[in-house]
């Protein structure tokens, strides 16, 4: 059981998306609270699966392809219902998932290969910088419920754009991959 515990917590990112969802969407201050706590709990596992896998010496070509599939999935998912409610453009909603998508098929033709593909650097980056725009968000959704007046919108926007030129980033940093995997 020990060794499944990283790819546990993984898998628990893509299983509680539909609640974090839920909560974001159910309008009151309560539920806005409970969604930024799950939040910050599955971004939590996010640490935490790699912890366990180094420190316990767990890490596994399994695990190298569900930790950043399983963020990929939160964090689209996120970027959706931020593009629905309105608060993310849809150019840097399409930034992200054309990225996520290159590194997912960089990552299967190294399978195919028999190579797991690590994630690098740029990688881990992108995946930071959206938890913290994306904990910003809904720490910004608990405040529509107070009498704190704050330019939403535009602290919205700059997070999200902050996030998207580090996507583009690393989006640049995976294509020499790209090439190399394709000769």
């Amino acid at each position: 059981m020990k060794q499944h515990i990283p790819n546990i917590l993984s898998l628990s990112r893509v299983v509680l998306a539909p609640p974090l969802i839920f909560l974001y969407f159910t309008k009151s201050f309560t539920a806005a609270v409970l969604a930024l706590i799950l939040l910050i709990l599955l971004e939590i596992t996010d640490a935490l699966d790699g912890y366990f896998a180094r420190r316990f010496n767990l890490v596994s070509d399994i695990g190298k392809i569900i930790d950043p599939f399983t963020d990929t999935v939160l964090h689209l998912t996120l970027f959706a219902i931020f593009l629905y409610d309105g608060s993310m453009p849809l150019w840097m909603y399409l930034v992200s998932l054309y990225r996520d998508m290159l590194s997912m098929f960089l990552r299967i033709l190294n399978a195919m290969r028999g190579i797991a593909l690590a994630a690098k650097f740029s990688g881990k980056l992108k995946t930071f910088a959206r938890a913290g725009a994306v904990g910003i968000i809904f720490v910004l959704n608990i405040f529509k419920y107070t009498d704190i007046a704050l330019p939403y919108e535009e602290i919205t926007y700059y997070s999200l754009l902050i996030v998207t030129i580090i996507t583009i980033y690393s989006f640049f940093d995976y294509i020499p991959l790209l090439r190399k995997n394709t000769k």
